[in-house]
């Protein structure tokens, strides 16, 4: 299946609290979101042979597969595999009012399970505690996308890359390849039946494999069986309404930073300021994407004065945690998300007080 994971070591001695609370939060729901792309307006850049269903281009295929999880009920089971290791997952998935509903449980270790209605996520753990919280800032492949359409053919090549079989199905491979070093690969088969995405992986320097998600078992079906959607636990769906302050256009620049230097390709896709985690002042949350790769920036008032820099990488996500001094008041500076270590480290020493000259 491809070369080896790239695996990284946890060292966080003596970064902010804030900086480890989001490298293990990226990972631990990274699965939630490896979602299909979606339409990339690009040229056929190479031509596949054999009998494959009459699509014209890469960006045909991909806007087909974006569609699927609208179009279709299924259920099934997927590995997937990252820096933590390899777990195995029981799926059902069904769109209903259009709205997207789904439900995982883990088949390894402790019974958990994943229930996503919408936007709206809720994680029931083995001692029956539920987490909920809303995948909207968070969003995998598919979300991301639908903002970049037009802009994806700037950062990546689309190719055809042949034609195998994934679960018992006849698939399509696409392969994704970045423009410059500071995104990574993707390879994706799709159902050449329906588009649906039954395979996918993150590759890095060298063509390694970084993160896989892959279907062992994938069923089609007109419904699914009485209550294959239902929690184990009762969830509380009541969504609450986002205080006015919470949220600023995407076009605002945050009141005490900017980023010196993002990426080519990277656009803002949303902006947050919340409540830290681990004291009472605010965080400044910037998410940048370019459509498939997305990393943010967090941005936290220092107190404690003797935090020191940190890098690591984990897979295919990579943390690094800065200090930069505006006046008396120290800043830390965390970047984090699915984009090369050297990428996020340029980011985060990028990051000034506003108005700073570089």
């Amino acid at each position: 299946m491809g070369k080896s994971m790239g695996k990284g070591q946890l060292g966080w001695t003596g970064c902010s609290p804030l900086f480890v609370m989001v490298a293990v939060a990226a990972l631990s729901v990274s699965l939630l979101f490896v979602s299909p792309v979606s339409h990339a307006d690009s040229k056929n850049e190479a031509t596949v042979t054999r009998t494959v269903p009459a699509l014209a281009t890469p960006a045909d295929w991909l806007m087909k597969m974006v569609s699927a999880p609208d179009r279709l009920t299924y259920q099934g089971i997927f590995i997937y595999e990252n820096a933590a290791g390899l777990m195995t997952f029981q799926v059902a998935h069904s769109p209903i009012d259009k709205v997207q509903h789904e439900r995982l449980i883990y088949q390894d270790g402790p019974y958990q399970e994943i229930i996503r209605k919408g936007d709206q996520v809720a994680f029931i753990r083995a001692d029956g505690a539920i987490n909920r919280f809303y995948s909207e800032g968070m969003s995998g492949l598919v979300e991301r996308i639908a903002n970049f359409q037009n802009d994806l053919r700037g950062s990546y090549r689309l190719l055809f890359g042949g034609e195998d079989r994934v679960a018992g199905r006849k698939a399509l491979r696409i392969d994704v390849q970045p423009r410059d070093h500071h995104r990574y690969a993707y390879a994706l088969w799709l159902d050449q039946e329906t588009g649906f995405m039954l395979r996918s992986e993150m590759m890095g320097e060298k063509g390694i494999v970084l993160e896989r998600l892959q279907y062992a078992d994938f069923e089609l079906v007109k419904e699914l069986p009485k209550g294959k959607l239902a929690p184990s636990r009762a969830v509380n769906w009541v969504k609450k309404e986002a205080p006015a302050n919470a949220r600023r256009p995407a076009d605002d620049a945050p009141t005490v930073w900017d980023a010196g230097w993002i990426p080519s390709g990277f656009e803002v896709a949303g902006f947050n300021r919340i409540d830290s985690p681990v004291s009472k002042k605010k965080v400044d949350s910037v998410l940048y994407s370019d459509g498939l790769s997305a990393f943010s920036v967090f941005v936290e008032e220092d107190e404690s004065k003797v935090l020191g820099p940190a890098s690591e990488q984990i897979g295919a996500t990579s943390a690094v945690s800065r200090i930069f001094r505006r006046g008396e008041t120290y800043y830390n500076v965390t970047v984090i998300g699915e984009v090369p270590l050297g990428t996020a480290e340029r980011v985060a020493v990028s990051v000034k007080p506003q108005g700073t000259a570089e």
